[in-house]
């Protein structure tokens, strides 16, 4: 190597390994000689201290000699310490570099497969100007910078601080890190922190997802991104649309804040916040949110989706609704199995069916809806304490199951219901509705029908089965099948008691008309008999199996709504929503 090259490597700081194309070596006129002796070893510290910013020997014995002038230097010119606190930047290889001195600065123009290095961070480039004294690299062309071989920012101007380990890459910028590629116009990215950033708008595919929006934060270190405005993420099973996101490369799960939409093939979800998790397809999302499936919404404080196993659990506020059946479901738990189609609600568990003032109203401890075997007609079971109120009728059961493949609604256990002044009891009530009204009523089994004339006193008819029928939610005619047995007072036309009529025969056929008995037939001779009111004590006639649940009947709507229940606690082994 020759003496000028050796001497141009010196005062230009260049690594000692770096190739250096001749058509790069200064000329000899810049290394003519100087003075000798003690003036000459000035002359050239001093060519050399403003000439580069690096701690050549010369400089280093010259400031040794002059200890105020190199208090002075640290002083003024703290760059160059600073610098060490990033490292410096070092020139692996150019085809072509040009020392300067310009604007009161020394700076390397550099050109042709230029390489920097500093630290664990590479960068190649077309051409760039490397300004020593601040560290700073301004690059063009072709720029691919990279930490540890893993992430590589691309792009075709870079601004590069190596004191701070910031840089600014603009125009068709990419920057790959493992799987996730992220093209921008403008990033910036800090090094040291290992963050990226960009304002310009963005977007960032993996292998399964590809997200757009205006702003964009990369925390590489643990692969978290922070994404606002216009936000979309791209799966090719749904699509969210959001304001702000969170967004983590490892666990594949997504954050959302603000109005959040996720529109699948089967189903649509609005949320205000929540997650999602891409690759178990296990979701949660809370403030306003909803599920539209179909013809189904489903609403709660905060919605538990599993897409793969189609499981859904809402917490509080719970609401369903099926536009078809003109069915809402209410309630502070639920349960989905999209699967098997069925619905689990409980705590406050109701039931609206219909839109109307006559809509029939259900409620139970719990209820489960589901469809019937050709899967389009609602089956809504009921059980425990199931209350129902409708404008024509009321009844209350241990259980019920209501079907809209015949709109009946069947009571077991301890069944009893209530139409105009009259009550039915029984093992088993089937009542038939059109339109949310009674058309009739089947009492199987011990069926007993009482009528309230006044506080104490009871018109009553029993047999095996009983079957009414209704006319515009009146009752007009009551079949007594087996057994039959009735006891019922007569009234004046001023409707003062005359007596109780009181028969028996095996089957009895009773016409009603007004709400009073106006005809009856029998199929077989009765034993009837008519007793005077004086003979008549009204705590004494009562057939067997006279019971009256007066104060049970629902006296509205609200009436048959539970009482507010303790937290909801999910009992452990079930699905697991963890996050």
């Amino acid at each position: 190597m020759s003496y000028h090259t050796e001497k141009y490597r010196a005062l230009s700081g260049l690594n000692p390994d770096v190739v250096i194309s001749r058509r790069a070596a200064p000329s000899a006129d810049i290394f003519r000689p100087r003075p000798n002796g003690k003036a000459g070893r000035a002359f050239r510290a001093k060519r050399e201290f403003f000439s580069s910013f690096s701690f050549s020997f010369s400089f280093f014995r010259f400031a040794l000699r002059s200890p105020l002038f190199a208090l002075f230097f640290f002083f003024l010119f703290p760059l160059s310490l600073s610098a060490q606190l990033g490292g410096k930047i070092d020139i692996l290889h150019a085809n072509n570099l040009h020392a300067e001195h310009k604007n009161g600065e020394d700076i390397q123009r550099l050109k042709g497969a230029v390489v920097f290095k500093q630290n664990d961070v590479t960068m190649h480039c077309d051409s760039a100007i490397l300004y020593s004294a601040r560290n700073v690299v301004n690059a063009y062309g072709h720029i691919d910078i990279n930490q540890n071989d893993t992430l590589h920012i691309f792009g075709e101007k870079l601004d590069y601080d190596g004191n701070t380990k910031y840089a600014i890459m603009r125009e068709h910028v990419r920057m790959t890190d493992r799987e996730m590629t992220l093209v921008t116009e403008r990033l910036d990215y800090d090094f040291s922190k290992k963050e990226a950033l960009y304002t310009t708008g963005g977007n960032i595919t993996d292998a399964q997802n590809k997200l757009t929006s205006v702003i964009g934060y990369y925390f590489s270190e643990n692969r978290n991104m922070f994404f606002k405005k216009n936000v979309v993420l791209v799966n090719p099973k749904f699509v969210v649309k959001c304001d702000t996101l969170q967004y983590n490369i490892i666990s594949h799960k997504s954050f959302f804040h603000g109005p959040t939409t996720i529109t699948g093939d089967k189903d649509f979800i609005y949320c205000e916040n929540g997650w999602y998790n891409t690759v178990t397809n296990k979701a949660k999302f809370g403030k306003n949110a909803y599920i539209r499936s179909d013809n189904e919404l489903l609403y709660g404080d905060s919605l538990f989706y599993d897409r793969k196993t189609s499981f859904g659990r809402a917490l509080y506020h719970v609401k369903i609704i099926d536009t078809a059946e003109k069915l809402v479901i209410e309630g502070r738990y639920a349960e989905h199995h999209g699967d098997t189609k069925k619905t689990f609600i409980t705590n406050e568990a109701y039931v609206t069916k219909g839109l109307k003032e006559d809509s029939m109203y259900m409620s139970a401890d719990s209820i489960w809806a589901m469809y019937d075997s050709s899967g389009k007609y609602r089956i809504i079971k009921g059980y425990y304490h199931s209350k129902v109120y409708n404008k024509g009728f009321q009844a209350v059961a241990d259980s019920m199951i209501y079907s809209a493949v015949d709109s009946t609604l069947d009571l077991r256990t301890k069944p009893v219901m209530w139409f105009d002044t009259y009550q039915a009891t029984g093992k088993r009530i089937l009542i038939h509705t059109k339109s949310n009204k009674i058309t009739k009523a089947d009492i199987y089994q011990d069926a007993f029908l009482a009528s309230e004339e006044d506080s104490v006193r009871f018109s009553q008819i029993k047999g095996r089965n009983m079957f009414g029928f209704f006319a515009d939610n009146e009752l007009y005619r009551i079949d007594v099948d087996g057994n039959a047995e009735s006891m019922y007072y007569v009234r004046d036309e001023k409707k003062a008691f005359m007596g109780m009529n009181k028969i028996v025969s095996s089957d009895i056929v009773i016409y009603v008309k007004h709400r009073k008995i106006s005809k009856i037939n029998f199929k077989k001779d009765p034993d009837a008999n008519m007793i005077p009111m004086k003979d008549v004590n009204p705590y004494e006639a009562r057939l067997p199996g006279f019971s009256w649940h007066g104060t049970e009947r629902p006296k509205n709507k609200d009436d048959i709504r539970q009482a507010p229940g303790q937290e909801i606690k999910i009992k452990k082994g079930g699905e697991s929503f963890e996050e």
